[in-house]
């Protein structure tokens, strides 16, 4: 009996092994690693995948000749102006009362956010969260910088600043430039504490500032003293100081941060620097008074806006000359392009309107 059940133990053993076998013979073999397919690996004549990055935008063309597409009419004097990152919201400062204005460019609705005092210029944090409005008064009281959420469409802080607070603009980092046309002198605002976090002096009277593309430079307009200041973000000290012109008000930098516009107020005319040396390319007659500057997106062409003589200069910044004028309302004061370089606002302070051009062939 014990010899019959070893026997059946064993044959029952030898049948899972004989299963096992057979099932691990039958199974497919396993490529080796230079049978496997490449999984990266493009066919010839094929767009690579996507890697989950959006396309770069395309950056449009810009026209000779901007075309006047709509009208905007609001407020008593429209001076300052800007567009939110998303195209859809044009901010105006209305220096004959105490309004900022929001214009909702799809709609046309129009509504405002009073501010302690005459708001007279204006930028817009990168997000486009918040909008900053420079505000003082004739007598020069009332100095300010409003800070407005665009979201609710509140005031968040008045801050007080120096005499005269001209045309800010928000810094790499995100903090507040102001430059205190009586003042002498440059403040900036920390964007979290809404407190002033430095100060640089520079000749009188600035105006104006802009940086180039990467942040690391600061350009001041100094009005009164011909210059123009050129400022190291990082240490916040001034590089140098650059005699051009008679009265320069605005400027602006090319989209590659290589020319430098400036207009001269009082001369009627337009300067372009190249960057890396600060000399003088070339000096261009304008219109009357030419007040404000943008860069197209393409860097091909400024817009000059000339208070003197109600229009537009377009200068072609290659051949460095003026190729066409447009006609806007009375009084043009500040113009913005939209981040999308489809469209320019023009303000026009006697006018009380908003002009819209039409900057590409979109």
């Amino acid at each position: 009996m014990l010899a019959i059940l070893l026997a059946v133990a064993l044959l029952a053993a030898g049948s899972y092994l004989g299963v096992r076998l057979l099932r691990t013979d039958d199974a497919p073999a396993t490529p080796s690693a230079q049978e496997q397919p490449q999984q990266n690996e493009q066919p010839p004549g094929e767009e690579p995948p996507p890697t989950g990055q959006p396309p770069a935008a395309e950056v449009p063309v810009s026209l000779t000749k901007p075309v006047v597409i709509d009208k905007f009419q609001l407020g008593q004097e429209p001076e300052g102006v800007v567009v939110s990152p998303d195209n859809k919201t044009v901010y105006v400062a209305d220096q004959n009362s105490k309004d900022v204005h929001f214009i909702q460019v799809g709609s046309r609705e129009i509504t405002k956010v009073k501010v302690p005092n005459t708001p007279r210029f204006i930028a817009i944090s990168q997000d486009g969260s918040r909008v900053y409005a420079s505000m003082f008064e004739n007598d020069f009281t009332g100095n300010g910088l409003a800070v407005i959420d665009t979201k609710s469409r509140s005031l968040v802080k008045a801050i007080r600043t120096g005499p005269r607070p001209f045309e800010p603009a928000v810094g790499p980092d995100g903090d507040v430039w102001v430059p205190i046309h009586n003042g002498a002198r440059v403040e900036i605002y920390d964007d979290k504490t809404l407190t002033e976090s430095g100060r640089i002096s520079v000749p009188p009277n600035p105006h104006w500032v802009t940086f180039s593309p990467d942040g690391s430079v600061a350009y001041t307009a100094n009005h009164e003293s011909a210059q123009v200041s050129v400022i190291n973000t990082a240490d916040r000290l001034v590089q140098r100081n650059v005699k051009v012109a008679k009265t320069p008000h605005a400027i602006a930098l090319t989209p590659d941060g290589k020319k430098l516009i400036v207009t001269n107020y009082d001369l009627d005319k337009v300067q372009i620097f190249d960057t890396a040396t600060m000399r003088q390319i070339k000096q261009i007659s304008v219109g009357k008074e030419p007040q404000a500057v943008m860069v197209s997106s393409d860097g091909k062409h400024a817009y000059i806006v000339n208070e003197g003589s109600d229009n537009v200069s377009v200068v072609d910044m290659n051949a460095a000359k003026v190729v066409s004028t447009v006609k806007v309302g009375d009084s043009p004061r500040v113009v913005a392009i939209s981040p999308d370089g489809l469209r320019l606002y023009v303000t026009d302070g006697r006018g009380r309107t908003v002009t819209v051009l039409r900057t590409s062939e979109k």
